[in-house]
């Protein structure tokens, strides 16, 4: 299989093979997005035909839905922390599963806080509560199943190593992670003898080298270099090292990580890139981390398998069309118009009708 893949750029369609890992970068810049950076987001398919997505941030899912995967297939979300530019489009995946064939309820794995407020589970309340208007007015032109629920699952964010998934032969594992406050993790997943480190947000921390150790992949932040930053988005060099180093973690302190944990491949995220930033961020990162190493951008793609870890870019379609659900064809859920809102009588009568044109809504 590897023989008919283009070896610079990866085409929606090609298949997995069953033992590799296939990871997909759906966003790696900032909280300011852009036309070619979206908010941090990744895709990590295994060879056994699963899908995990880690943190959704604003824009993430317009990478997504143009790499052809079935949302359908898309239920498992781990999220690292709570800032906008990791979850923010949550919301449009929860929306879009139902409507394409996502007939179970979205996933969603996340930390605690330093008190109930600040946790995942207090985050999925007021989430389900801010998307009811959204979830009652499809519920009652689609098919849903269950497919309109958010689930949330908490852990402690404090325990290192401990395991928050395991399932058909995947077992993903948090750690803490120094960003900010209380409550950021980081993620380790391993399958097949293959594992993948998304340390999420933050500084050098121990956490991240315990759980790291000789993982194939590390996934680490790199924010440009104070000077740099100060200078690219006119703030004050002291507010700039504020937050390029005082709760983020410029290159040369990712490439220390890098040296502590002897990944096979090093690759930097959550990097505001343009062209006259690539140079100097890779060789910041060099004065730690003389190792194999990748600057992220937005649909970079990696196969991981034990011999070789290749390294592409994803080539997508601007105005891409859904993919058909995993089970197109197959007999759909009843629609429950009864259990949800309805239009009132007074504003449904104000419809024009226009001849040829039913609108009569129906069960599929």
């Amino acid at each position: 299989m590897s023989r008919l893949r283009d070896p610079h750029f990866w085409y929606p369609g090609e298949e997995l093979a069953e033992d590799e890992i296939r990871i997909t970068a759906l966003g790696t810049g900032m909280p300011f997005t852009r036309r070619q950076q979206s908010s941090p987001g990744w895709l990590i398919e295994t060879g056994n035909g699963d899908r995990f997505l880690f943190d959704l941030g604003t824009a993430t899912m317009r990478n997504l839905n143009a790499l052809g995967v079935p949302h359908s297939l898309l239920d498992k979300v781990f999220l690292t922390h709570l800032h906008v530019d990791h979850m923010g489009d949550l919301s449009s995946l929860l929306g879009l599963g139902m409507v394409r064939g996502r007939f179970t309820p979205l996933r969603v794995w996340g930390p605690s806080g330093s008190e109930p407020r600040l946790g995942t589970a207090a985050f999925g309340d007021a989430f389900n509560r801010m998307m009811a208007w959204d979830v009652e007015s499809r519920r009652s032109v689609v098919n849903a199943g269950t497919g309109w629920k958010a689930e949330f699952t908490e852990f402690d964010f404090s325990v290192s190593g401990q395991i928050v998934y395991e399932q058909n032969g995947v077992t993903i594992r948090s750690f803490p992670a120094v960003h900010c406050i209380d409550g950021p993790v980081g993620y380790r997943l391993d399958w097949n003898g293959l594992s993948v480190v998304y340390a999420g947000d933050g500084k050098p921390a121990t956490f991240t080298v315990e759980n790291a150790q000789g993982v194939d992949v590390l996934i680490h932040e790199a924010f440009v270099p104070a000077v740099e930053y100060a200078e690219k988005t006119h703030l004050p060099v002291e507010v700039a090292r504020n937050i390029c180093h005082g709760v983020h973690c410029p290159p040369r302190s990712a490439g220390k990580v890098f040296d502590l944990c002897q990944p096979r491949l090093g690759v930097m995220y959550h990097t505001m890139i343009s062209e006259d930033l690539r140079v100097p961020v890779i060789d910041d990162a060099r004065v730690t981390w003389k190792g194999p190493l990748a600057l992220a951008e937005d649909l970079l793609v990696l196969n991981v398998t034990k011999a070789r870890i290749t390294q592409r870019k994803a080539v997508v379609p601007d105005l891409a069309w859904p993919a058909p659900s995993h089970n197109h064809g197959a007999p759909r859920p009843p629609m429950e118009r009864d259990k949800v809102a309805q239009m009132s009588d007074w504003l449904a009568a104000a419809e024009i009708p226009v001849d040829g044109v039913e609108t009569t809504i129906t069960d599929a």
